[in-house]
């Protein structure tokens, strides 16, 4: 199973029929807009939250496949959509704070959505991926709620960070980005991830397009 995850930033109908073209089985899009106001092609499952229709978390998957979203998906967790494909839970990710949760920093509302599923992860084959807004010392982090508290607490389900696992490299020691802060080559941050139980075929961190989004693709084969 190939799982392609992008944040395409200000979606467009381009983007997504570009996206769309590179042939995996399910697209993991954060900032995608509502799928309503999109053209989705036929036998394509897609699913969405969000708070406004321009910009939301989605999931997409390709003709074929059987998916569905559980009856334990909490939608009080907005910025997380659990969805089982083929018998594996993929977990689309993109803790966002907005007016709704704030004060709570982006190490704080991605640890408690996670916390909300974790006990899922010993049930399934699972990946975490998305944009999880988390780097090393940023500056809302605490001994409870940072990048490496999240690792941790994904490690105790035997989940492991792809990138991280395929390259040696350790977390805030990437050689490599997957945002570019204000579309500026010289402010690279590391803030994508895709963690899994499952053993990793595969694992590519792609180029960045800035005439895209500020975010690079990643593409995970299991």
């Amino acid at each position: 199973m190939k799982i392609l995850t992008y944040n395409i930033h200000h979606c467009t109908q381009e983007k997504v029929d570009a996206v769309l073209r590179r042939r995996a089985d399910i697209y993991v899009l954060p900032e995608l807009a509502d799928p309503s106001t999109l053209s989705v092609p036929d036998g394509y499952t897609a699913y969405w939250q969000g708070d406004i229709a321009i910009k939301g978390l989605g999931v997409i998957v390709r003709p074929g496949l059987q998916s569905r979203v559980p009856d334990w998906f909490d939608r009080g967790q907005k910025y997380f959509i659990p969805v089982i494909c083929d018998r594996i839970l993929v977990l689309a990710s993109w803790p966002t704070r907005r007016e709704s949760n704030a004060p709570k920093g982006y190490p704080q509302i991605a640890m408690e959505g996670l916390r909300r599923y974790g006990s899922r992860f010993d049930a399934f084959p699972s990946v975490v991926t998305g944009d999880l807004n988390l780097y090393m010392g940023q500056q809302d982090e605490t001994e409870e709620y940072s990048l490496q508290a999240v690792a941790d607490y994904l490690k105790r389900y035997g989940m492991r960070s792809a990138y991280h696992l395929t390259t040696g490299e350790a977390f805030g020691k990437e050689r490599q980005a997957t945002y570019y802060h204000r579309f500026e080559k010289d402010k690279p941050f590391f803030l994508d991830y895709t963690f899994t139980n499952i053993p990793v075929r595969d694992y590519t961190l792609f180029g960045w397009e800035p005439q895209v989004s500020d975010h690079v693709m990643q593409l995970l084969e299991v």
